[in-house]
Formats: structure tokens, C-alpha cells, sequence
């Protein structure tokens, strides 16, 4: 079968082409309003288009697209690519300008053909459309239209341009098998001769004539893998170790897969000695090189093939590709699971009655990006399993549930990996009595794989400006009355456990403290705020914390603006956005309403090295890092020609990165890949958190799902990640209701909606982030915020009993699961000592009984003394837990021996 992907044409968001009928009634005297048209719509400020000399891009309210071109004089052009004709032949062009005087005058030209010149009166201002229309000499195919002014003269801002009679180049990369994105052998496999590796509880018995092997595991109970087989897709065939006609031979733990005129393929067993074991492929071909995009050291596809061994109704859990748009965990039922749903770099199987589950996932992230996909029947089976290298989200289809609004990261396939040797990750399998150890597991390895970075500096407690306070955070007053209230009223918000004090961090719009604002990398730039800043809260015994975006931008209007310090020589001009930006099919990538920068771009890479070289100098040794996925994502190219994928791009950025902050330098990571944690001690295990106990926004709760459920989601399938990481994040604790004005400055909202969320909620979401490791909190803390919220931060910041439990920094493992694919568990433990916790939350609007046997948590059956940790009342409890948990609230547990 055909295992190259196919590829169709679709229209690029940022593009904006459509057939539309635009009408808009001016009354300018002297200008032609805005009237009806018909034709191909090409954005002035579309990415696509091309600023040069000086011509700027800015927000209008009254354009098509909410922003315009200007400052177009006879230096400046604006270059309009894509225009596709029928025929050659002339065509009607309309402009969209806006000008507020009568003497300026547009010039255009097609390609090659001589430019045309048009008057354009006024509109009447600066902010009013008005059109004006020209006939052009088109070349059949594509054509680049070339907008700029008389010599000597200014031109008019420009909105649009409509053309009749044509199309536009659609430059966004759609997989047709998305549904069904990785291709399977369905070559009959002949049984045959059988060698068997046994390791551990593994046994893996390989038939040396069909290229495929059996597992089983002792004490399994009929849980078993059959028919397992490993394949590589090599331009368009997919070649797999099935095809060999007995031509395979197991020689220790390495399969050797040979024949005349195939390439060779070897698959690398590695047993853990106790319940799993790795594989990785390998493909040669007699010293040519070889390429690829997609490897799957895992695959399986009879009827069957897989089974847990269990009467129970078995679930998958689907890992998302990054925590980015308040994407969430999934595990639907394994019966509704099929081909096109994917989990990314690991999942899990599990039957929920059991506890057994299978865990699947890569090991390795030094070349590729990986993904799980499987094929679920009804009797609680697989009838399919591939791991493969070079899944993505690409063209994923995030489904109609609860995370319908996500969109993709990924532009393009997987990278080409070429050489004469090119290997696979080590992808994993393992069948664990109870999944939850099996994940845990699985992150200790995977965190071996990546040498992950270690902490003894205790579990962070601090702030962090963005929740609470926006872009005021970059006000040196704002920060300086913050600290003070640290320091002054939260004097038991710290860890005990760690020499140093609360963390007071400034996140995105640091740089306003800089005079000038923003330009950082800028030699001339004052960082006396900072420093000021950085003096003060070491003056307290706190300590200071900084936020950066190594990968990524947010000025849009910038793109085609030289940016400073990203000249690649001494003496060249410094490069644009456009320039370091990665692109799909030559379009500059867009993630969030920013750039993603290519992390091998010297210029990239020097802006990193300015600004946390300072953080360092300054004596920052606490740094959150954002935005990380717009670093990871696939392109076309990169600036280094020996990178092949984003993976490997990343991992040179990131390199460079951990060495300019410096190794004694606390590394957050914020929206980031799910695996980073060479770079990083802690990552934020879901998207922003903010204080609404379940789902609230005033328009679209849905979307933007803000919540501490939508936290707890993130750490019922995600809490194995602190085995990964030395922590991990729950990000900012919030009391108030907040949004941002158009400055991104925080305010409270008011009536009709809620201001404050309720102390129960306030008391859940201060629980979550206790529970899930880094402890922040992010309110208006100075005297101008609201009294409440400073009562409250008082009150449930330093109950010294949660904090104590804060300092162990661990995550809490689900009881159980949640109740359905999307919704968080409400129950999580965990144990340090002799002492065992347990979170019990209340989503709902009526008292929630629990009733827990304590052999569940691995008690027996004696006398436990029971402490509630918010309420301070005590009791004893032997066998079960019951207790009520307050509408909307929680209950934090702590189980002693009595004895």
C-alpha cells in the first residue's frame, strides 16, 4: 500500500481568501465607498505578504481584518504573492485603502509588467475605507502583485485587495489519512521456528519464521500481545519485519531481519528485568542512505491481538501533544477508540475493576516524535497497537467532545530522518497489576532516557504576576507592594525545608521595567528597575523570578521589522520575524497569535543568550519559560542544515538555553511538549489554572476552561509526570475572577458575574496546586486590591498543616479514574512515610458523601488516627473512610498509625 502521504491544497487561515460580497457605505465626497464586489480577497497585513522598506502593519478597527498597511512611500513596498490566473489576460483590481488627504497616489505592478499609477482621493480619514479600481495584465498562473508610491510621494494604507477572476495559492498541508495515520503490513505471518527471551516477568517468544513475536507475562492471567511486528515506511512502501519469508534470526536480544535487494531491519530488545521491555528498530541498506518519516517499532493489527486478561470494561488513556488552548487528557472506553485518535509519546490501557493495565510509549527524544494509536472491539480487546515515530498531531481531528476547540500545532508531516543508519526510539511495553504503577514506571524510565534534571532546593513557594496582575507586573511599585505583602502578611507562605524564601516572580511584560521599555537587547538599555526589584526582595529573604519566551513572539504587526541583535555577521543588517520564523510551504508559522522561531537561528538564539545571561547576572536563579511547542513544531527547514526535525531543533535551542541560565538556575516550563525535562526541573502539567472550581468564563466556558476540575484532569492522567520532572506545576493560584484589557492589564471582573469565587472553591483550588507540586499563588496582593482576596491569602495561604504537606513537592495519584473520557477524577493520594493523604473534591452543588476502603490505599485493617487538614478536626478510622465533603469544596486527609 501507499505510505507516503497524500496531500491536498486548503486555504491558510491568515490568508483570509474568500468569495464574499463586501458592501460598506462611506459618503466621503470624492472617494468611491466601499460597494459591492465579488472576488478573491488578498489581506494587505496577511503573513504571506511581504513588507519592505518601511512599510508597517498596525490594528483598524474599521478593515476587513482588523489591522492595515502603512507608512508607504517610494522607499517601501508591499509585495502580494499568490494571485493564480486562468488565463492570461486582464483582470479588475479594487483597493482597499484608507487616506486622509487627496494627494496620494498608489502605484501597482503585476510581475514583469510595467507599473500603473491611480490617484486615490480621500476617504475622508485615516480610519474610513474607501476602494478604487485599476485593470491589470495577469500572466496565466501565478502571479506577485507590487504595491508602493510615485517617487517623491506617500501612497495610502491599505486594507485589501479584491481581484476578479482569480484564486490564491493555498498554502496549508492536509493529511487525507488522518483518520487512519499509520499504515499497517497485511502480510500473512508464518508461525515457524520460535526463539524466546525471558527477562523478569516477560516472556517474548519470537518466530523466526514469520518476524513476529508473542508476549506474555507471568502471573499475567491470559493478558498477552500476539502477532507483534515492526515496520518502517521507506518512500512509498512500507517495509516490515513480516516480509522476510524466514529470514529472520534472533541472536541474543537482537532480531536481524536480512534478504537480497531489502534493506536490513533489526529490532533491539531490552528487558527492565521486572515487568516490560523496550524495542528499537533499525534500518541499514547495504551502506546506501537511507530516509524516513515514520517508524513503528510496536505494531500489531489481528483481531485480538491484544487483551489485558480482565473481565472489565478497559480504558485508554490519550495523552495530549503539548498543555497548550486548555487542552485535556482523554480516556474513552477502549470500544470507542479507533485509529484516528491518537495519544501522543505514550499511553495506557487499563481496565478500571483490575487496576491492570498495558503502557505503551517512547523512551528516547533525541530525533523523532512519537505517537500511540489502536484499534479497540468490544470484548475489552485491541484488534490493533502501533507506537510509532513520526505521529503527530498534523492533521489530527481533536473530535466533537470537550476538546473540540483545539486546533493543530503541527503543519506538516514528520521530518525526514536520513542516514546510513536510522534508528527508532526505544518504544516501551509493559503489563502492570495496577496502571497507575505502570506510568509511574514508564516516567522513572523515560526520565533516565532524557538525564533529567534534579532539585534539592525544596518545593517552590512564591508569586507570580500574571494571573493577578497582567502586564501591571512590569510596574516597580506593583512589585515592590507585593513583595512587602509577602513579607509582611504571608510570613508562613514558605518552605521550611528550603534556604530560600518565597519566589517573587515577574512574568511576561518584565521588560516593561526596562527604560526603554522592552528593549532588552539594546546595550544602551537601563535595568536599574530590575535590579532595584531583584535588591528589594533579596532585602526580605525572598527570592526573585523571571519569565521568558526563547521561541516565540507575540508581535504580530512586527513580522517584516529588523529585529536587534540578530544581525548573522558583523556588519549585516539584522534579520525579521519573517526571517527567523519556521514556515510551512514558505508561510511563517502562527501559533497563539505568535511567531515560532527556528531555535538554530543564530539571531534566535543570540536574543536568549542577552536576556537570560542578564537574569543571571542580575541574580535570578528562578526562570519560567513559555511558549516552548512554537520551538518543537516541524518546517520546512531550518537555519542549521544538519537538523532534519523540530525534535532536534528543539533540543539545540533548548541546549543553549539551560547553558545560559546556568545549571543552579530553577527551570518552570510553562506551555511546553509533554517531555522536556533534560532542560527543565518542573513543567506546568496543564494550561492556565484560574480560581472557578469547575468551567466559567462569561462567554465561551467550553473554550477557555480555566478551572481547577480542568487542573485535576491534567493530574488524574498526568501525575506520573513528577517522575519525569523534579516537579510538577499547577500553575498560579487565584481567588479572584479576573480578566485583561486590551493593555493585557488583570482586573476583577463585577456584577452581573462574579468578582471573588467562594471560599470552598478558593479552599479546592489552593488543594490542587498543594497536590500537584509547585505551589504559586497569583493575585492583586498591593493595597489598591480587593480586601477579601487579601483576607483570604492570609487565611488559606499559611495553614502551616497543607504546607507542610507542600514541602514534599510529590503529585497525587487518582483513587480512580474520572467518571467518563473528559471529566477529572475527585480522588487522590498519596503517601510520605508512615503517613498517607487523601484529596477528596466536590464538583457538585450538594454535600458528596466518600466512602473509601482503606485497603485501597494500602492499609490494612488497623486503627488509623484522621486529620482533616483544613478544619483541623481529628478522629480515628479503621477498614473505611466516610466522610462528607461541603458542596463545591474539598478534604484534605491525613491517615496515621494510631499506634
Amino acid at each position: 500500500m501507499s505510505t507516503t502521504p497524500r496531500t491536498r491544497w486548503v486555504p491558510l487561515a491568515a490568508l483570509t481568501v474568500a468569495t464574499t460580497l463586501l458592501a460598506a457605505l462611506l459618503g466621503v465626497p470624492g472617494a468611491r465607498p466601499a460597494a459591492a464586489a465579488a472576488g478573491t480577497t488578498f489581506e494587505a497585513e496577511a503573513v504571506t505578504v511581504v513588507l519592505a522598506g518601511g512599510a508597517t502593519r498596525s490594528s483598524c478597527a474599521g478593515c476587513s481584518g482588523g489591522a492595515k498597511v502603512g507608512d508607504l512611500s517610494d522607499r517601501a513596498t508591499v509585495t502580494v504573492p499568490d494571485v493564480v490566473a486562468p488565463a492570461a489576460g486582464r483582470y479588475e483590481v479594487t483597493v482597499h485603502y484608507l487616506s486622509g488627504d487627496d494627494s496620494r497616489t498608489l502605484r501597482i505592478a503585476a510581475g514583469d509588467e510595467p507599473p500603473v499609477d491611480v490617484r486615490v482621493p480621500s476617504t475622508g480619514g485615516w480610519d474610513r475605507v474607501g476602494t478604487s479600481t485599476v485593470a491589470l495584465d495577469l500572466a496565466a498562473g501565478e502571479n506577485t502583485l507590487v504595491l508602493t508610491s510615485r517617487p517623491g510621494g506617500y501612497g495610502p494604507d491599505l486594507d485589501r485587495l479584491t481581484v476578479e477572476g482569480v484564486t490564491a495559492v493555498d498554502h496549508r498541508i492536509v493529511d487525507p489519512d488522518a483518520a487512519d495515520p499509520v499504515p499497517v503490513d497485511p502480510t500473512p505471518a508464518d508461525r515457524g521456528r520460535v526463539a524466546t527471551v525471558r527477562s523478569g516477568d516477560v516472556v517474548i517468544s519470537y518466530s523466526q519464521a514469520g518476524g513476529t513475536a508473542d508476549v506474555r507475562w507471568r502471573g499475567g492471567r491470559g493478558a498477552q500481545v500476539r502477532g507483534l511486528y515492526s515496520a518502517v515506511r521507506l518512500g512509498e512502501e512500507l517495509v516490515s519485519t513480516k516480509q522476510y519469508d524466514g529470514r529472520c534470526r534472533l541472536q541474543g536480544l537482537v532480531a536481524t531481519c536480512a534478504a537480497p535487494g531489502r534493506p536490513t531491519l533489526r529490532q533491539v530488545f531490552e528487558p527492565d528485568g521486572e515487568r516490560g521491555f523496550s524495542i528499537r528498530l533499525e534500518v541499514t541498506d547495504a551502506g546506501r542512505p537511507v530516509a524516513t518519516s515514520m517508524m513503528v517499532p510496536v505494531a500489531t493489527d489481528q483481531p485480538g491481538s491484544v487483551s489485558l486478561g480482565a473481565q472489565g470494561d478497559p480504558r485508554m488513556v490519550l495523552v495530549p501533544f503539548d498543555n497548550d488552548h486548555w487542552v485535556r487528557y482523554e480516556a474513552p472506553a477502549v470500544s470507542d477508540v479507533t485509529p484516528a485518535r491518537r495519544s501522543f509519546e505514550v499511553s495506557t490501557v487499563f481496565d478500571p475493576r483490575s487496576g491492570r493495565g498495558l503502557v505503551v510509549g517512547s523512551l528516547d527524544r533525541d530525533t523523532w516524535k512519537s505517537g500511540v494509536v489502536a484499534d479497540g472491539n468490544d470484548d475489552g480487546g485491541l484488534d490493533r497497537l502501533q507506537a510509532a515515530a513520526g505521529l503527530t498531531d498534523w492533521s489530527y481531528d481533536y473530535g466533537d467532545g470537550m476538546n473540540r476547540h483545539q486546533f493543530n500545532r503541527e503543519g506538516k508531516p514528520h521530518g525526514t530522518v536520513s542516514g546510513r543508519t536510522v534508528a527508532s526510539p526505544r518504544m516501551y511495553l509493559g503489563l502492570f497489576e495496577d496502571w497507575r504503577t505502570g506510568m509511574e514506571t514508564f516516567g522513572r524510565l523515560a526520565g533516565e532516557a532524557a538525564d533529567a534534571r534534579s532539585w534539592d532546593g525544596g518545593t517552590p513557594f512564591g508569586f507570580n504576576s500574571w494571573g493577578g496582575l497582567g502586564a501591571r507586573g512590569g510596574d516597580p511599585a506593583t512589585m515592590e507592594a507585593t513583595s512587602r505583602f509577602l513579607a509582611e502578611e504571608l510570613p508562613g507562605f514558605r518552605s521550611s525545608s528550603s534556604e530560600a524564601g518565597p519566589y517573587v516572580g515577574i512574568d511576561s511584560y518584565w521588560d516593561k521595567m526596562l527604560r526603554p521599555e522592552y528593549a532588552f537587547e539594546d546595550p544602551r538599555t537601563s535595568w536599574q528597575h530590575l535590579e532595584e526589584y531583584v535588591a528589594t526582595v533579596r532585602s526580605r529573604g525572598q527570592e526573585p523570578a523571571l519569565y521568558f519566551q526563547p521561541f516565540a513572539n507575540f508581535y504580530a504587526e512586527g513580522l517584516d521589522s529588523p529585529v536587534a541583535a540578530t544581525a548573522l555577521c558583523e556588519g549585516c543588517p539584522d534579520q525579521t520575524f519573517r526571517e527567523m520564523a519556521l514556515k510551512v510551504d514558505g508561510v511563517p508559522v502562527s501559533i497563539d497569535g505568535a511567531w515560532a522561531l527556528d531555535p538554530t537561528n543564530p539571531g534566535v538564539q543570540n536574543r536568549a543568550r542577552i536576556a537570560l545571561t542578564k537574569f543571571r547576572e542580575l541574580g535570578v536563579r528562578y526562570v519560567k519559560l513559555d511558549f516552548l511547542t512554537h520551538g518543537y513544531v516541524e518546517a520546512d527547514s531550518w537555519y542549521d542544515p544538519q537538523v532534519q526535525t523540530g525534535q532536534q531543533a528543539f533540543a539545540q535551542g533548548m541546549d543553549l538555553v539551560r547553558g545560559y541560565l546556568g545549571e543552579d538556575t530553577f527551570v518552570d516550563l510553562a506551555i511546553s511538549p509533554v517531555f522536556a525535562a533534560t532542560w527543565a526541573h518542573a513543567r506546568r502539567i496543564s494550561c492556565d489554572v484560574h480560581g472557578a472550581l469547575n468551567n466559567w468564563h462569561p462567554e465561551d466556558p467550553d473554550r477557555y476552561q480555566k478551572s481547577t476540575e480542568y487542573l485535576l484532569n491534567s493530574l488524574s492522567y498526568g501525575w506520573w509526570l513528577d517522575q519525569v520532572y523534579a516537579y510538577n506545576d499547577g500553575d498560579h493560584i487565584q481567588f479572584g475572577n479576573y480578566e485583561y484589557d486590551d493593555q493585557a492589564n488583570a482586573y476583577l471582573l463585577d456584577d452581573p458575574y462574579p468578582s471573588i469565587w467562594p471560599e470552598g472553591q478558593n479552599r479546592a483550588r489552593v488543594t490542587s496546586a498543594v497536590i500537584t507540586g509547585v505551589y504559586l499563588v497569583s493575585e492583586d496582593l498591593t493595597p489598591t486590591g480587593h480586601p477579601t482576596i487579601r483576607a483570604r491569602a492570609r487565611e488559606l495561604l499559611q495553614n502551616p498543616a497543607v504546607n507542610r504537606l507542600a514541602e514534599h513537592g510529590d503529585s497525587f495519584a487518582p483513587v480512580d479514574p474520572g467518571p467518563d473520557a473528559f471529566t477529572a477524577a475527585d480522588t487522590f493520594w498519596s503517601r510520605h512515610g508512615s503517613t498517607t493523604y487523601l484529596a477528596a473534591f466536590n464538583y457538585g452543588s450538594s454535600p458528596r458523601p466518600v466512602s473509601l476502603d482503606l485497603e485501597r490505599l494500602g492499609l490494612d485493617g488497623d486503627r488509623y488516627l484522621l486529620s482533616e487538614l483544613w478544619t483541623g478536626r481529628t478522629g480515628t478510622v479503621r477498614d473505611r473512610l466516610s466522610a462528607s465533603v461541603p458542596a463545591e469544596d474539598v478534604r484534605l486527609f491525613a491517615i496515621t498509625p494510631a499506634g
